[in-house]
């Protein structure tokens, strides 16, 4: 999914115009409380969340930075019936924020 996501951003995925519109689609996502909870703005978070209820809670997403800085991210989790939902998307804010934390001082 990241590498699809690397592909996308700079329009090698497919058509130029296609790709922007799965940019535009993906920074217009809904779901806020899983990657994107991790950040503030000014960040921005392009996301794409998918799951089967009580199982599967996934999101894929681009986050940007106001240096210019863009990492693709792709959290993947697996649970047991009647798991707190709620903790669990909160936890997929909090390892992409510390991942991301984690490149951007590497990357100084």
């Amino acid at each position: 999914m990241v590498d699809l996501l690397r592909l996308i951003w700079p329009d090698r995925a497919g058509p130029a115009a296609a790709c922007r519109r799965v940019r535009a689609v993906m920074a217009r996502q809904l779901t806020r409380h899983r990657i994107a909870s991790g950040f503030r703005r000014p960040v921005q978070v392009a996301a794409k969340s998918g799951s089967l209820v009580g199982v599967v809670r996934n999101e894929i997403g681009v986050i940007s930075c106001p240096d210019g800085r863009r990492y693709a991210a792709a959290v993947f989790t697996r649970s047991r019936p009647g798991s707190d939902d709620v903790a669990i998307s909160a936890a997929i804010g909090t390892a992409t924020a510390r991942a991301v934390a984690a490149l951007r001082q590497e990357g100084s």
